[in-house]
């Protein structure tokens, strides 16, 4: 059945407001704020999509409003695509599931629809983003590492780079690489000897690369428009410009952890005497002189993953891994809040739903507590599971009793020259804290 048949006396509205869609996406589509448009057989490949994902909604959610995909319905149907409950409908692979590219390109033509609601229909409040990340590898999204993977694996790019062969450049080449070398061993310029070139063979393009990927949770597109610009070494933060990045995003400037800023500075002295880096200002270009791209930085992550000795069979790794390990990480250690700045998130929503899962690890281990009170609950009659946690919160509560507002009364007396004297010890409580600073406030009044 066609979306006409489906839509009825209401098919005509929809067709006009996929007209405008269309004439949008070939002026605004690609960056609404700066006018620029996409290809138009861009275009023409997202409307079949969209047509297709619209009776899609339909058949499954039957919406009240037929007319337009709400962003609830949205995410079920990408759901449903991505677990193969909606398969390939026809050819020779119907009734098989879609690969992830196909998937990929029903979340993209879904992102631009949304991206027409709020830029030029104002109908929604924010920007939509998928809650799966899909890519064009095998996998339907991205796995993340463990704590003890992460750093094998920073570990391994630390070692991972090398030099040309010594034989196989020029002597201008030499020269210029010599230089590169003595900086690396630290010894002068002319003392450098081809000896030297084996130990000094390795590059920090990598390790810096893959440690401020992680941290700054930058998409492929993103590390092939990196600038120089971006970084600012003194206050430690990266700025990625909203129309450099993956998404046009509000936000725009990430921290970076200490070894980041200590690998990307070293990277960037070192790209300072590499030829293919003269008259550019990208931070990364490949062995060729180009940006990087999505499938060579996926092989790349891989490729140090294997020989770091981390398993790859059976599981999602791709560059994202290392986006969806930074966000599960920080939302675990710190705050949603924290994770929704360094994820440049416009809705805490987002990172709520797709990065709040507590690290294996950490689960790992309450199960192992749990498996330790049980034998010990064996093999004593009198243990009582629930004593060790409950212990320190009574004591705790004991003391906030004993130096609240009760025993801290008194507490605030003057001295004989005038002054104000404290002796007393302040719980670090909310209420403790106002009782203190009413008493030496009543104090200071009594004057």
């Amino acid at each position: 059945m066609t979306l006409r048949d489906m839509l009825g006396d209401e098919a005509s509205v929809v067709q006009q407001e996929y007209d405008e869609l269309y004439e949008w996406m070939l002026s605004k589509g690609k960056n609404p704020r700066r006018r620029k448009g996409i290809k138009r057989s861009t275009a023409d490949n997202y409307m079949p999509r969209l047509d297709q994902l619209h009776r899609l909604v339909i058949q499954h959610f039957e919406p009240d409003d037929p007319t337009r995909i709400d962003t609830e319905h949205a995410d079920e149907v990408l759901r449903l695509i991505d677990r193969g409950e909606i398969t390939q409908q026809h050819g020779s692979n119907k009734g098989e599931e879609y690969s992830e590219s196909s998937k990929r390109k029903f979340a993209n033509t879904l992102e631009i629809y949304f991206r027409w609601h709020y830029y030029e229909k104002e109908t929604i409040d924010y920007e939509w983003e998928p809650k799966i990340s899909f890519t064009d590898g095998n996998s339907t999204s991205a796995d993340r590492f463990t704590y003890q993977e992460l750093g094998q694996l920073f570990d391994e790019a630390k070692s991972y780079g090398s030099l040309p062969s010594y034989y196989n450049t020029s002597e201008e080449e030499r020269e210029t690489i010599n230089g590169l070398v003595a900086q690396r061993l630290g010894k002068a310029k002319e003392e450098v000897v081809r000896e030297d070139w084996l130990h000094a063979d390795w590059s920090q393009k990598v390790y810096a690369m893959v440690v401020v990927g992680y941290d700054a949770g930058l998409a492929p597109i993103e590390i092939a428009n990196a600038e120089t610009s971006w970084y600012n070494p003194k206050s430690k933060v990266l700025r990625i410009p909203s129309e450099y990045a993956c998404k046009e995003r509000k936000k725009e400037e990430v921290a970076l952890s200490d070894p980041s800023v200590e690998a990307l500075s070293t990277w960037l002295q070192e790209r300072r005497h590499l030829s293919k880096y003269d008259g550019s200002n990208k931070i990364w270009l490949n062995r060729n002189g180009n940006p990087y791209e999505s499938g060579s930085l996926c092989r790349l992550i891989r490729k140090l993953c294997r020989q770091a000795g981390i398993s790859v069979e059976g599981r999602k790794i791709v560059w994202y891994s290392l986006r969806q390990t930074m966000g599960r990480n920080v939302t675990d250690e710190g705050e949603l809040s924290e994770a929704n700045d360094q994820l440049r998130h416009d809705r805490l929503e987002t990172t709520q739903g797709n990065y709040n899962e507590t690290p294996v690890e950490r689960r790992q281990a309450r199960l192992n507590e749990t498996h330790r009170k049980a034998e010990r609950a064996k093999d004593d009659p009198g243990y009582n599971p629930f004593e060790e946690e409950a212990t320190p919160m009574n004591a705790t509560s004991t003391a906030n009793t004993k130096d609240g507002t009760a025993g801290n009364e008194g507490a605030v007396t003057r001295t004989n020259g005038g002054g104000i004297h404290v002796d007393a010890v302040i719980p670090d409580t909310t209420g403790a804290r106002v009782d203190i600073t009413s008493q030496i406030l009543n104090e200071e009044s009594s004057d």
